[in-house]
């Protein structure tokens, strides 16, 4: 007799089984109760004397929880990439308890005769649309971190602890509805050996810590505690997004199968990590990451990379009322490119307006801020704001440079030398904007120059994003005047099929293996090698390993992923010839629809499996 099913979410690859330990707290998303909601204040002062003291309490937890993730992180043992990921989620949202916004948003509320339970739900829910409604993905995890306060903050004005603990016997498949990223975080590692929760994506940052953390997670699925109890043997398979309750027979059997083999693969996967991106024909292939500050360099160089692909700087200027100055800015970049050690690391411009909004600038609504202002765009329409970047860019690569501020670095060779520091540029779509662009860098340059903080015979290159695909249509025109291309996969797959990706109604249409898309990657990889400059990809296909041998025959020779990602994508690289890459690549690109596609690619990494199993060294 087969267990039951339920289907969620994929949240981390692997598969585990043990005992259910259900974990759910009291929930406090009704702020207390419908009464508490809706009861005025007789007293406005006591009620923001007891929303302080509850930050208070929440501020202390967090204290406790940033220590010991910079105690594990500093330890640099096993688990301390995943201390150090937790360390940035859990810094940011220390700087979010004490943000001053929302205690004045609080303050209001209550002085308008609402609880301080009601107020703090009110301020929360404002202050999480404005992230939810974000299209990139890595800034709508803000709005994952408003909530999370915002419950944290209702548990201890319930006089209740702010982020509850579980204690877990050893073995344990932890369930719970929801678990933030503190609650997972003081968990025994040792003693997690999965996760089932009601809420959460692939994004969210339980999902990021579990991948970190290599422990398998199911996520959304909904209101399954009622179908365990305490103690059921369940079994999560991270891959596939199930969880099984009570599996029995051939099932039971399948899945200890699965997780021998996971378990045999996550080591596999850890020996990596020193290995270099090497194809069995010897092509050396760039294996970068993404990065959102720097408390991700850490991870990334734990889990191999050589490099930063993407630096996003939003995180800069969104939400802000002031902009961030050349030094402030200068600053953040500095500390990334010395933490990287002289890898390279290729900085994005603000990639901001559309859905991104900085108050600052005071961007007006747009009915398709996708195709509005935005990026690169607003960047030549504001020279000083990003002249100002250029500058600090410019400046950290002369700092983090041998010699320094600006002095001896470049001086008493053959020729130029070249920073580690790239610059990116957004959302290109024309030749122009390139040419403007490159004017304003050598503007900033000469500024520096002049003030003595950057040395004439240091170089730092300029590229494009490829993610319009009159870019990628005009590559070869491009090629020649930058220095490397980063196609954004993404929004190059959106704009392309005119999907939004985030729409469920047209999801079905967010094709990355169409032929269309792949002709348009064909393009950029063709064009990059003919004029000889770099062709990366930084969007969600290049972490994916089963895009890897398609990208290589397409001419990308850049991969630029999450951490998490890095090791699967190597072991695809180490196993692909070029030649037959690009023989796969050709078959693509002849075929009609993205479902032919997909299934010659399911068809050629089968042959790895068959191959392997047979004992060949030989690919198919």
């Amino acid at each position: 007799m087969a267990g039951l099913r339920l289907r969620g979410v994929a949240g981390s690859p692997g598969v585990a089984l043990g005992p259910a330990f259900v974990f759910a707290p009291a929930a406090r998303a009704a702020g207390g109760g419908a009464e508490a909601e809706v009861q005025a204040s007789a007293a406005p002062e006591a009620e923001v004397a007891r929303w302080l003291e509850a930050r208070a309490r929440l501020e202390a937890a967090y204290d406790r929880l940033v220590e010991r993730a910079r105690e594990a992180a500093g330890r640099g043992a096993a688990g301390a990439a995943a201390a150090e990921e937790g360390l940035a989620i859990l810094e940011a949202q220390r700087m979010m308890v004490d943000d001053p916004g929302l205690e004045q948003a609080v303050r209001e509320a209550v002085a308008a005769g609402k609880r301080a339970e009601a107020a703090t739900r009110e301020a929360v829910d404002r202050y999480a649309a404005l992230f939810a409604g974000l299209e990139d993905a890595y800034l709508r995890q803000r709005a994952e971190d408003v909530r999370e306060i915002g419950e944290a903050m209702l548990r201890a004005l319930a006089g209740e602890e702010p982020i509850p603990l579980a204690d877990l016997p050893p073995g344990s498949i932890l369930c719970a509805p929801e678990l933030g990223a503190g609650a997972l975080l003081a968990l025994d590692r040792e003693a997690l050996a999965g996760l089932a929760l009601g809420s959460g994506g692939p994004t969210s940052h339980v999902a990021i810590l579990a991948r970190s953390m290599g422990v398998p997670a199911v996520l959304g699925l909904g209101d399954f505690l009622d179908e365990v109890r305490q103690g059921a043997r369940v079994a999560v398979d991270g891959e596939a997004g199930e969880l099984w309750v009570e599996p029995a027979g051939e099932e039971l059997e399948r899945l200890a199968r699965a997780e021998r083999r996971a378990r045999a693969e996550r080591e596999e996967l850890a020996g990596l990590a020193g290995q270099p991106a090497v194809t069995p024909d010897g092509l050396r292939v760039e294996l970068v990451a993404n990065i959102g500050g720097p408390g991700d360099v850490e991870p990334a160089l734990e889990a191999g990379a050589e490099g930063v692909g993407l630096f996003r700087t939003e995180f800069l200027v969104t939400g802000r009322e002031t902009l961030p100055g050349e030094a402030e800015q200068a600053e953040v970049y500095r500390r990334v490119l010395e933490a990287m050690g002289g890898r390279p690391v290729i900085f994005r411009t603000f990639d901001i307006g559309g859905d991104k909004p900085v108050p600052a600038l005071h961007l007006p609504q747009e009915a398709n801020p996708f195709l509005g202002y935005r990026a690169i765009r607003i960047g030549l329409d504001h020279p000083d704001l990003l002249r100002t970047q250029l500058r600090a860019v410019l400046r950290a690569a002369a700092e983090a440079a041998p010699g320094g501020k600006g002095g001896a670095a470049g001086r008493g060779g053959t020729g130029p030398a070249e920073s580690p520091a790239r610059i990116m540029l957004p959302m290109v779509a024309t030749l122009e904007e390139v040419r403007r662009a490159r004017r304003l860098l050598e503007e900033a340059r000469g500024e520096l120059v002049a003030r003595g903080l950057f040395p004439e015979g240091l170089r730092v290159p300029l590229g494009i994003m490829v993610e319009v695909p009159a870019a990628a249509l005009i590559a070869r025109r491009l090629a020649r005047e930058v220095d490397f291309f980063s196609i954004g996969s993404n929004d190059l797959i959106q704009y392309t099929l005119a999907a939004d990706r985030t729409d469920e109604r047209v999801a079905g249409l967010y094709q990355p293996f169409h032929p269309a898309v792949l002709r348009l990657i064909g393009l950029c990889g063709e064009a990059a090698e003919e004029a000889g400059i770099p062709c990366g990809i930084c969007g969600e296909m290049g972490g994916d390993p089963r895009a890897t041998a398609l990208l290589l025959g397409l001419g990308v020779r850049e991969l630029s992923m999450t951490a998490a990602s890095l090791a699967r994508v190597k072991r695809e690289v180490r196993r692909t010839p070029l030649a037959r890459a690009r023989e796969l690549a050709r078959q693509a690109l002849a075929c009609a629809t993205a479902a032919e596609v997909e299934e010659l690619v399911r068809a050629f990494r089968e042959g790895w499996t068959a191959a392997g199993a047979a004992g060949g060294a030989d690919a198919p």
